[in-house]
């Protein structure tokens, strides 16, 4: 079973009180106490009902406090990252066998001329080829972890589609900034895009909409840093790819407020957006290889 904290704080009346809110509607819920503070939780099937139903009332009669959307348990994200892992194994071993006799480096990197002549496509591809075992791990790891905290905000299938489709938009941006031959592979624009979803996301969270207002902005800068640090280090380093992820991540994040911030996205509609993910990925290796 898993449970949302709805509300946390270091007083426990403000918990008792939420608390008998709910179950007067009927809503089980429960406080309980964590190193010095108390959370109210609800079981997961319950999480938007109970949410509603406390902004309903703080409206009414605390409107300065503020109740934060529940976010979705990392158990969620889990089958995405799975298979984000998985993608990039199995097209490493593609590539590292030359599997089919198909050069499948040569058909999918992001070859900047060739983008900007109509392979679009290659921007799609070049997120799933890597330049040794290495390079392969450490996007892993990292693309892993943000694609987790991505999905807590809007669910497993959207952030990993928002994230493909992101990185895709990088490598397209990082070749048209080119205007010239430059080649580059590997899933690090994506990588950057999540990342640059995670920093307008964290600026949104309303737990910070009353600090001020640099440090509400803090952890928009610190992805940002994060960004400077890690993005711009080594001789290899695709610098500008990186950035153009980052940057069409932060479009993506702004995309997803402008439609009403961000929230989990039903069942339903998750299960179509995983579909678009792997026919996107399908259709982008389906045009690389028929123009091999």
């Amino acid at each position: 079973m898993s449970l949302f904290a709805l509300f946390h704080s270091p007083q426990k009346h403000k918990c008792d009180e939420f608390n008998l809110v709910l179950q007067s509607m009927q809503i089980d819920s429960h406080v309980t106490e964590y190193e010095g503070r108390y959370y109210l939780l609800v079981e997961e099937h319950l999480a938007e009902k109970a949410y509603s139903q406390l902004r309903y009332y703080v409206a009414e009669n605390t409107p300065e406090l503020r109740i934060e959307r529940p976010l979705l348990p990392l158990s969620k994200g889990y089958i995405g990252a799975y298979l984000y892992a998985l993608i990039l194994l199995l097209i490493g071993l593609l590539q590292n066998t030359q599997a089919f006799d198909l050069d499948w480096q040569a058909s999918g990197l992001a070859d900047s001329l060739k983008i900007n002549y109509g392979q679009w496509w290659r921007s799609i591809t070049a997120l799933t080829l890597h330049a040794d075992t290495a390079h392969m791990a450490g996007n892993i790891g990292f693309g892993v972890l943000f694609g987790l905290l991505v999905s807590q905000h809007i669910g497993s299938a959207a952030a990993w589609l928002t994230i493909l489709l992101s990185g895709a938009a990088g490598n397209a941006l990082n070749a048209y900034l080119y205007q010239s031959l430059h080649l580059s592979l590997g899933a690090s624009t994506m990588v950057f895009a999540a990342l640059g979803i995670l920093g307008v996301f964290a600026l949104n969270n309303k737990s910070t909409y009353q600090q001020r207002r640099m440090r509400r902005w803090l952890p928009f800068i610190s992805t940002a840093a994060l960004l400077a640090f890690t993005g711009t280090a080594g001789d290899k380093t695709d610098v500008l790819a990186h950035l153009s992820g980052y940057m069409c991540g932060v479009a993506s994040g702004i995309f997803w407020l402008g439609i009403g911030k961000p929230q989990i996205v039903a069942r339903k509609p998750q299960i179509i957006l995983a579909l678009a993910s792997i026919f996107t990925l399908l259709l982008g290796w389906g045009l690389a290889i028929s123009n091999a």
